[in-house]
């Protein structure tokens, strides 16, 4: 939280734009890095009241920082012209005794994933994270704000307890979900416009769970996406031949958060359908890929890697 306040010049000026995306100015990012030990690097200076972390707690500052030096980051795969996992969140740090402010070394690949707003990955409340005390409902809320133009994610169960940094007490699933989702899920959807649902699945792997991230919309924001959407895929099917009157029950189905997903998916199948043509009853298989898919969490949404 502290990375990402210290980069809201970058942040307010991509989002703030309205004309073009092209890069963003090198004067409003931070300083490249001299340091030969990070390569590719730039430099946040971050005072060490902005870690909230009280008086006399260096070594506590210390140890957090070097887990985030180690825990290793997965962003949602968009492209090839973005990295989307990284060994680390940052480089290094420089945090020498005494010293009022830390020197945080972020890759320039990383500084492009978390100025990337298009995918909402610095969209938060900084004031209510802070109000959060339990350190796993922290970690369950930046991970499903940063996944929540996805509408969700898939995460096996191992992964999780890797993100979480959960002990050997954690081991059973149901202190998991006792001990941590349950109450995460409970207050968030308490006290902020965010928060998840999850089901357990078994695979061959292994157990995952699936995450459906809910989010409170205005009325009016809720009917333009569901029109602009609606018009969308009213559009896609008649050009495409295939029958809209049993689509519109399955569409009333689909909650707001699932419209982009849902859009998206409705697309790769009637191209898919384009492409083969022994496919005779394509309404048919249409309605039943969408059912499958609404039905079973782990398909409808993107696994989080290993």
């Amino acid at each position: 939280m502290a990375i990402i306040k210290h980069l809201q010049t970058a942040i307010r000026f991509k989002v703030g734009r309205t004309v073009g995306k092209g890069r963003i100015p090198d004067s409003l990012l931070p300083p490249v890095s001299t340091n030969t030990r990070f390569y590719d690097t730039r430099i946040l200076e971050i005072p060490v009241p902005d870690f909230h972390m009280g008086l006399n707690n260096g070594g506590r500052l210390r140890s957090c920082l070097d887990e985030l030096c180690t825990t290793r980051i997965v962003f949602p795969r968009i492209s090839h012209y973005y990295l989307d996992t990284f060994p680390g969140l940052i480089a290094g740090y420089e945090f020498p005794a005494y010293a009022k402010s830390v020197r945080i070394f972020l890759m320039n690949p990383m500084i492009g994933r978390l100025l990337l707003t298009e995918e909402g990955y610095s969209h938060y409340s900084h004031a209510k994270a802070l109000t959060i005390s339990n350190k796993y409902t922290v970690r369950l809320y930046w991970l499903i704000c940063s996944w929540r133009n996805r509408g969700g994610f898939v995460i096996s169960l191992d992964n999780l307890r890797k993100i979480l940094q959960l002990g050997p007490s954690y081991d059973r699933y149901c202190n998991i979900t006792g001990r941590v989702l349950n109450p995460s899920m409970t207050e968030l959807r308490v006290h902020f416009p965010i928060w998840f649902l999850y089901r357990l699945y078994k695979r061959k792997e292994g157990l995952v769970l699936a995450f459906k991230i809910k989010v409170k919309l205005a009325a009016e924001e809720e009917n333009r996406i569901r029109k602009d959407a609606y018009e969308f895929c009213f559009r896609l099917l008649t050009k495409s031949g295939i029958g809209f009157h049993a689509f519109t029950a399955i569409f009333d189905s689909v909650e707001t958060e699932d419209i982009k997903p849902f859009v998206n998916k409705l697309t790769d199948l009637v191209s898919y359908m384009a492409e083969h043509g022994e496919i005779r009853n394509r309404d048919q298989y249409l309605r039943s890929a969408l059912d499958a898919w609404l039905s079973d969490w782990s398909i409808r949404y993107q696994d989080i890697g290993e």
